[in-house]
């Protein structure tokens, strides 16, 4: 969990227990059975600038198209103008949370190694942008992206953050995925090399749904 959505539930649950104290302060009569409270409306308008920021929309509708089973052919590129690594991979994706984040779980090779990944992708109502928080079996820190959605290229366009074991800083980056069609996108990832801190191509995975 980021630090935003640590801060934003924070917010959420003082939220409902301001709600709950005031219902209890403002109205000490014991309503009939089966009937809440009446809550004033400045709690009224609370709770609602709250379920609408809660609730899911189309922009969430836009990545329902990643939900289901992958192949993915990788190639990786572990320094400039160096032959990739070209290995095979699987994804699943699927709705979690009432339909407002995705959970993808990946499987791969990678150095002759098991590779196991996970992503939770979603849309912020209140940022107004697309993220995801990425992690794997070979670190311990995560990835943290943040982006938009472009629909004439039908392309995701991310910031990437995350800390670099080469340099031990904190690092931008950033990754596309672009929509071929319904059953297969491209994702693209670009870093800076270490060395030099110009940006080079560090991954390309083509994703084909397991039909």
């Amino acid at each position: 969990m980021t630090v935003k959505n640590v801060v934003y539930a924070a917010a959420l649950v003082t939220a409902t227990a301001g709600i709950t104290t005031t219902v209890v302060s403002q109205d000490t009569k014991t309503p009939p059975a089966g009937q809440q409270p009446q809550m004033p409306p400045e709690i009224q308008e609370m709770w609602a600038k709250c379920t609408e920021a809660g609730t899911p929309g189309e922009n969430h509708k836009l990545l329902n198209p990643r939900v289901g089973k992958w192949n993915g052919t990788t190639k990786m590129w572990m320094m400039p103008e160096m032959p990739a690594d070209e290995s095979t991979c699987t994804a699943e994706t699927k709705w979690i949370m009432d339909g407002r984040y995705l959970q993808e779980t990946v499987e791969g090779n990678f150095g002759g190694e098991t590779f196991l990944g996970q992503a939770i992708i979603g849309y912020d109502n209140v940022a107004k942008k697309f993220f995801s928080v990425w992690i794997d079996n070979m670190c311990t820190g995560k990835m943290d992206a943040e982006g938009s959605f472009n629909p004439t290229a039908k392309t995701f366009t991310y910031t990437t953050d995350y800390n670099c074991p080469l340099t031990g800083k904190n690092t931008k980056g950033r990754t596309t995925e672009r929509w071929v069609d319904n059953d297969t996108f491209v994702m693209e990832m670009f870093g800076p090399w270490h060395k030099t801190g110009k940006e080079f191509k560090m991954m390309e995975i083509t994703f084909k749904r397991v039909k």
